[in-house]
């Protein structure tokens, strides 16, 4: 029997209408919906204030105040916490303000005088070394040639990259060329001669003196000979620079002329 010649036709009894609305009539009627997704605001407000935090943060640790004492000059400042100090000649301070309620520390490089407030302790860094105290006066010289602490008042931990010093009133700890030295019973006012005018010089290299003179005058000098000598003696910065030069390179047979800036 060959099957194209088969017909069969269905006998349905229900129309395709009618199968459609019974079969697909739910589909028809199902309804989507689509979710919502709900983020509380709290969640900006907490993450926009973890940002302003840090952010704040930051600003208060790296922002950094800068006060200097040019040559021939010096300053007077008080710093954010109460504590007063006096800048010499060629001298700068760097301090963070907004960062004192955490550290009281301060860079120097040249020379001041501290008056320090009570409270936590107050750091002095200078290169590798540290003066560090809670509430004292103090004086700390900071110069490529020399690195000194004079304490005053109070107490004064002196960390050098050789040792730590303790000190109490009228100590001096000196390092130079690698080499600490300690000294006690001074006259500590005399460390601090140069805040009134006064410049006190007993046994020191003739180089330094001629260094310190140009920083307070402002001046360049030129010697007619080598400085491999040690002065001791006393002058006012009232008095003359090229009165002074003549009162320190006599004993030397030394002369001296200046030239400005």
């Amino acid at each position: 029997m060959k099957t194209e010649n088969i017909n069969i036709i269905p006998n349905w009894r229900k129309s395709k209408d009618e199968i459609w609305s019974e079969v697909f009539a739910d589909i028809e009627n199902v309804k989507v919906t689509p979710k919502k997704i709900h983020v509380s605001m709290w969640k900006y407000v907490s993450v926009a204030a973890i940002v302003a935090i840090i952010a704040g943060i930051s600003f208060a640790y790296f922002y950094t105040n800068t006060e200097t004492a040019a040559s021939g000059t010096r300053l007077s400042l008080t710093l954010p916490d109460g504590s007063n100090v006096n800048l010499n000649a060629e001298s700068e301070i760097k301090y963070k303000p907004l960062w004192r309620f955490v550290s009281r520390e301060v860079t120097l490089n040249g020379e001041a005088c501290f008056e320090v407030q009570q409270g936590r302790r107050f750091t002095v860094k200078s290169g590798q070394n540290k003066a560090i105290v809670i509430g004292t006066s103090f004086n700390v010289f900071a110069r490529p040639e020399k690195y000194s602490v004079t304490c005053l008042s109070g107490k004064v931990e002196v960390a050098t990259k050789l040792e730590n010093v303790m000190l109490t009133p009228n100590m001096q700890v000196t390092l130079r060329n690698d080499i600490l030295k300690i000294a006690e019973n001074i006259d500590a006012q005399q460390s601090i001669s140069w805040i009134k005018d006064k410049f006190i010089f007993n046994g020191v290299p003739l180089s330094d003196v001629v260094k310190e003179i140009e920083r307070q005058y402002g001046i360049h000098i030129v010697s007619s000979s080598n400085l491999d000598y040690y002065f001791t003696g006393n002058f006012s910065k009232s008095t003359d620079p090229e009165e002074v030069l003549q009162i320190i390179g006599k004993p030397f047979d030394i002369t001296f002329s200046i030239k400005k800036y």
